[in-house]
This record gives C-alpha cells, structure tokens and sequence, in this order.
C-alpha cells in the first residue's frame, strides 16, 4: 500500500508560496524575446514541470498500471495524427479528482479520478479530452497569453495546480503574485469545446459510445456541487461541466442513428482493483471487497471484485487467499492470459519462483510484447540469480518505459553484482534522476565518469544527462 507522499507536497507548496511570495520568482520574465511561445519553450517547460512532478509526486511506476494507460492513450494519438511532441502518461498516487495536460505532451492522470470512473468508456473520455488540449497547444497559448512568465516560474505554477486540493495548493493558485498567471491557465470555453469536440470524434472512431462522456460530465458536475467550498482542482482549469453537458447532449441526439457494441470493461476493473490496491489502505478495503464478493456470489455484483480481493490479499500477504480469489477470475476468464501473469505474481511473492517461472515463460511465449508479463519474467530471473538474462529484459523495457525509475534500479544492482561499477553507478544515475533526487544523480552521473574511457558511449550519455540536469536547475 502506497499512500498521498505528504512531506513532498509540503516542501513543494512552501517552496513555491515562499518564493512568490518573496518575489524570487521572477513572475514577469518574457518566456521568449518578442515572439510566441514556442515547440522548443513548451519543451522546457515541460522538462522543467516533469522534474519537479518526479521529486515531489508519487508516480505509480507499475509497469501494468502504466502498460494500460499508454495504451489507452496511444489509440486516441494514432487517431490525432502527428504530434509535435513524444506523449507521456502518468499516474500520479493521488485521491484527488484530477487530470492535466501539461506542456509537450504530458498528461497526468490522478488516482482519485480512476477512482471515481466507472468504466473504460470514462477514464478514455477524459484521456481524449486531455490529449485534445495537448494536441492543440491550449496550454501553450494560455502560457503565452498568461503575462509572460518565466519557464521556471510556469512550471511550478502547473506543479502547483496538479498538487491538488487543500491550503498549500489554495495558496499558490489565490496567491497575490500568481494570481493573474494562474488564472490565465484555466482553460477558456473555446478551448473546452475544441478538446470536446475532438474527444467526442475519436470516441466515435474508436467505436466507444459518446455516452460515457456525457456520464464522466455528470460525475463533474455533480462533484463540483457537492464540494462547492473546495472545487475539486480538475474543475479549476476545465471549467462549466455543465455548459460541455448540454453540446455533448445535443451532438448524441443528432448521433442517435450510431450504434455502438457493448463496452468489454475487463481490462478497466482489472487496473481500478490494482489502483485501489496500491494506493489505499487494504486493512480498510478488504471488508468492503469482502461484502461485495458475498454479493457477486448472489449475482448481484460483477465477479471482477474478487480480482480486487486477490490484489488486497496479495498486498496483506495472505497469499492463499489471494490465489484462491483469483482462481474464481480466472474460472470466469479462462481465456485472460494476463491473469496468469497475476497468478504468477501471487506465486513469486510467496516464494514459489519456479512455478512463477514456469507461468511467465510459458505467457512470453504467447505474446513477447507483453511489458507486464516480461517484467515479472526478468524480476524473477533476477532473484533467481539469472543476472544477465534478467538485465537484458530490463533494459529492453526501458524502450517502452523510458521514465520508470524502477527499470534503472533493478539494472543497477545487477551492473553492480555482476562488478561493473561504472554502468551501476549510470543506472544509479538514471534511477536518481527520474525518482527527482538530482544531487544523488549527479554524484552517479559523475562517478560513472571517472570510470569510463571517453568514447565509451555511456560517457557520451552520461555527460549528456548531467548537462541536462544543470540546465533545467537554471530554468
């Protein structure tokens, strides 16, 4: 279980309260000399944005969990076309019902919105939406009309607003120095219609029914009623839920003729469960699964949620438990390989590592592209002391997953096993880096170094990355 990381919310919030208020951020600073602003500053900002979300923010780095939301986002972007930017998705350990499209590229999704979404078709209405606005550069022009502030500034103004509710959020966004910035980054009413009108579309084209939108704006607007006295943050730059409810409505109704086949929301439970589990406390969910298991035994209640019950068993350590649960998923789903993967999880956390290897390759062989899959393939070579076979998975990963710290640690111990200090400490590096602990990597970067020839090409790529870290501290 994983909770909200309260001591890095808090050094964020003072950070940035004190330095607008101390006025050591510059808040008048042009982002570019007398032109727009540009691919190259959105670039930064979104550089500058992601270092400081991977400090202060825990970042769900499961690679099933992160596996299904690229996914999910890769679909929509094949449907958007060519992008100027490399999208990246995120979920961010978080109750809060909040996503945002960040500058190039970025969109971070909220655990507490996963949540709050009933259904694939939800969750996907609102990754379009965010992609809408990212594919637009909506937040490019807000930036660019939000009184020239500097690049740093920018950055820490949008880490402000996706920390979420409550007094140190409050304070960025109301604060007197950021107020004028922070407002300009609230979307305007063209700027939601355009994101809408472009999620409803690949909606369509996706062949998911438009309806789910209509639903995900319902949960907004009922939420924003709900909480007038804090207005969930989600609603502070995508504002007038029920202004987008009435052109969504009216579109349905001249879409009437369209028909759509019935939403297969396995794959959707499956991930909300995991959510669920890593991130709340399973102590407090497991009655509550417990007593909705006892209702799906009466046909009341999907069977999915017995899937939730193995992922809090699992979480507690009960691993029967957590076998047999699944053994009721699987009974229902024989033709699910991932839930042999997760079964192969339950073995290799109760220490059954041949049985769990026996599972993973058996799945690999099936499909060789399964992120999920080959992870838990090369963790338990890992610890089954296979080394080089588990290293050559992990870095294969990395292609995939290029910002998850996880892969760079697990390649660091091995480096440093098999006695290649040099590599360990550029793994080290990379794993320090995306974890936002830039002292520690720049001590790795800088060890790697003096390890290695000049023309090695890790040299190269670690003189690189140090490079990098010392620009975006300048920003």
């Amino acid at each position: 279980m994983k909770t909200d990381n309260l001591p890095k919310r808090l050094t964020i919030g003072i950070t940035i309260f004190f330095f607008l208020s101390a006025g050591l951020l510059p808040p008048v600073l042009p982002v570019s000399s007398g032109q727009a602003f540009t691919v190259g500053e959105e670039r930064e900002v979104g550089e500058k944005l992601l270092s400081i979300v991977q400090k202060e923010f825990n970042i769900l780095d499961d690679p099933d969990i992160n596996d299904y939301i690229t996914n999910l986002g890769k679909e929509t972007l094949r449907l958007a076309g060519s992008q100027f930017f490399d999208y990246h998705f995120f979920v961010i350990d978080n109750k809060e019902f909040n996503a945002f499209a960040a500058p190039s590229g970025l969109i971070f999704i909220h655990s507490g919105l996963i949540d709050i979404c009933d259904s694939e078709g939800e969750l996907l209405s609102v990754l379009a939406h965010e992609i809408g606005h990212a594919a637009c550069r909506h937040i490019a022009d807000r930036i660019d009309k939000s009184s020239k502030v500097s690049i740093g500034t920018t950055a820490l103004i949008l880490a402000g607003i996706l920390i979420g509710q409550g007094a140190l959020s409050e304070a960025l966004i109301t604060g007197s120095m950021a107020t004028g910035a922070a407002a300009n980054l609230k979307f305007s009413r063209q700027d939601e219609e355009e994101a809408d009108r472009l999620a409803y579309k690949w909606l369509q084209e996706q062949n998911v029914n438009p309806e789910e939108m209509v639903q995900m704006l319902d949960k907004m607007r009922r939420v924003s009623r709900y909480r007038r006295a804090k207005v969930p943050t989600y609603l502070l730059t995508h504002p007038e839920p029920e202004n987008r409810l009435g052109y969504i409505e009216e579109r349905i109704l001249m879409d009437r003729s369209h028909t759509y086949p019935p939403p297969d929301n396995f794959a959707f439970k499956r991930i909300k469960y995991r959510v669920q589990t890593i991130t709340k406390n399973t102590a407090s969910l497991i009655p509550i699964l417990e007593n909705k298991a006892s209702e799906a035994d009466t046909a009341k209640q999907d069977i999915m949620v017995y899937y939730g019950l193995s992922q809090a068993y699992l979480e507690n350590k009960e691993y029967q438990k957590a076998e047999d649960a699944l053994a009721k998923v699987i009974s229902s789903y024989p033709d699910k390989h991932i839930l042999q993967t997760d079964l192969g999880r339950i073995y290799l956390e109760a220490g059954k590592k041949e049985a769990a290897l026996k599972i993973f390759t058996d799945i690999d062989k099936i499909n060789h592209q399964d992120i999920y899959n080959r992870y838990y393939l090369a963790k338990t070579l890992h610890q089954k002391g296979e080394l080089a076979r588990a290293a050559n998975i992990y870095e294969e990963l990395t292609l995939s997953m290029p910002t998850n710290s996880r892969l760079y640690y697990d390649i660091a111990q091995i480096k440093a096993t098999l006695g290649n200090k040099a590599l360990g400490h550029y793994f080290m590096g990379l794993y320090n880096f995306y974890e936002g602990v830039t002292p520690t990597a720049r001590y790795h970067l800088q060890q790697a170094l003096s390890l290695l020839e000049e023309n090695d090409p890790t040299h190269i790529k670690s003189k690189e990355l140090l490079a990098k870290i010392a620009r975006l501290e300048k920003l």
